[in-house]
């Protein structure tokens, strides 16, 4: 792991701190500069978080493996369901943890800790402060959805190396707290972090907003099974002040063509050479030829001559020369990341209707998440006005119960947004993801834990780890009670 979670190479370099002054002089580079302005750590602390979503590198981020619309051809330890042969929780632990969670941090100590002498400018501060809370909680429910149970009330602090664990349900509700302090802070009439700083919506506070709207949303889905009284709540709160209306409000990062912001999707498969890893599944390939889904044309490479043709989930000897490849759209070094979509958000909208916590038609909200995802894609109304017509993909003839219908709709348009699929299919039980081949492991219910935790935190691992039934791929989330 290249960083423990609360940076002990920033720890271990406090221990240096009483050396004589000259000495520390001397180490001194007087081109970097000894103090960073909030809004740069902001902005770092978005791209890295947006970095990690979109990021396919199997050392640092399994989604798209686990979602099952990838498997590997020669590694196959994780398609495999095999999270500890390259400790990914560690490195997605760091990600996360070290870098983004640890620059909001910084930001949000700077922004308090400067007197604002012109009360003009309160507002100001307040929506970048607001700004920043949203951030972490994206970021933190990201962890709990991974792991189960995180550091949070002890987190962040570099000289507390052992962190107590909070059960996943106590950190939802702290986010939730967060996340509605944030919400009421924001202040349309005023500005926020720049639009040069701000590479999610440009500054704009609306904007913002929806987008802490639309995760309220997103968080109060999750606990639609295990706490349906306050995720109604949740969700109609957020309906009522607005969430996502249409893709324009989507939550997107232009990637840059230049390093070192290229997508790094391109970085993995370009520049490292690592694109001969991956194939489409055959289980993805049969869901969309079986709807006759366009999206397949954009989605997909049309490497093969005879259609498509897929790999088998998580077997040995997937061949990639042999087999459907991604689209080569999606390798761009300036194709954009996604972390929160209108599609989405419509299809969450559609199960709270379903689920009586807010008005309206679960057909139309259905019907909005298609057409919304065929835009992002780039095709037409009239393709997907013919493809909802098709009895198997119309709200009112499509097979199953109304989770079965969203369920295989939200995970088709959520292709290239792996974490949500994969978590989302975790909660609904649709679709049924897979056993692997190789050895008959199950789809895993969460991440194990970074590999070194238990010997740098073991007390509190031991004491989460029993919380959650051991520190195994087979222990549930605390919502996840499919």
């Amino acid at each position: 792991m290249k960083k423990s979670l609360l940076i002990l190479g920033i720890a271990v370099a406090g221990l240096f701190s009483s050396c004589d002054e000259n000495l520390s002089d001397l180490n001194m580079d007087p081109k970097n500069p000894i103090e960073v302005k909030p809004e740069v750590l902001f902005t770092y602390g978005q791209y890295d978080l947006v970095n990690q979503m979109v990021n396919i590198d199997y050392n640092q981020n399994l989604d798209r493996l686990w979602a099952n619309y990838l498997t590997q051809t020669t590694y196959i330890q994780e398609s495999a369901y095999d999270a500890a042969n390259r400790d990914v929780g560690g490195s997605l632990w760091d990600n996360i943890y070290a870098e983004t969670l640890y620059e909001l941090k910084q930001a949000k100590e700077l922004l308090l800790s400067e007197e604002v002498a012109d009360p003009n400018l309160v507002p100001v501060r307040n929506n970048q402060l607001a700004m920043v809370r949203v951030l972490e909680v994206y970021a933190y429910q990201y962890l709990v959805d991974n792991f189960g149970s995180i550091p949070y009330t002890e987190a962040l602090d570099i000289d507390n190396v052992t962190p107590i664990y909070d059960e996943g349900e106590y950190v939802y509700g702290a986010i939730i707290d967060s996340l509605d302090v944030a919400i009421n802070d924001f202040d349309d009439s005023a500005a926020g972090f720049s639009s040069s700083s701000d590479i999610l919506y440009g500054g704009d506070i609306a904007a913002w907003k929806k987008f802490a709207n639309s995760i309220k949303l997103k968080i109060g889905m999750r606990l639609a099974d295990v706490n349906p009284s306050l995720a109604g709540t949740l969700v109609s709160e957020a309906v009522e002040a607005g969430v996502f209306e249409s893709n324009t409000d989507n939550a997107v990062y232009a990637f840059s063509a230049s390093q070192p912001y290229t997508n790094p999707i391109y970085d993995y498969f370009e520049v490292d050479s690592r694109d001969t890893d991956f194939v489409i599944t055959q289980f993805f390939i049969d869901m969309l030829e079986g709807v006759n889904d366009p999206r397949m044309n954009v989605y997909f490479d049309d490497n093969i001559e005879d259609g498509y043709v897929g790999g088998e989930y998580g077997a040995s000897g997937n061949s990639y020369l042999r087999l459907t490849h991604i689209n080569p759209s999606l390798v761009e070094a300036t194709f954009p990341g996604t972390i929160l979509d209108y599609s989405y958000v419509s299809f969450l909208m559609a199960e709270a209707v379903e689920r009586d916590f807010i008005t309206g038609s679960a057909a139309e909200y259905y019907e909005n998440g298609i057409r919304a995802s065929f835009e992002a894609w780039g095709l037409s109304d009239t393709e997907a006005t013919l493809y909802i017509a098709q009895p198997s993909v119309n709200y009112l003839t499509a097979a199953g119960d109304y989770k079965e219908k969203i369920g295989t709709q939200k995970y088709i348009a959520l292709y290239n947004q792996g974490h949500e699929a994969w978590t989302e299919a975790r909660r609904l039980d649709v679709p049924q993801l897979l056993t692997a081949v190789s050895n008959g492991v199950e789809n895993p219910k969460r991440l194990i834990f970074p590999t070194n935790e238990p010997l740098i935190n073991t007390t509190n691992y031991n004491a989460a780890s029993d919380a959650l039934g051991g520190d195994k791929t087979t222990s549930a989330i605390f919502w996840d009670l499919n």
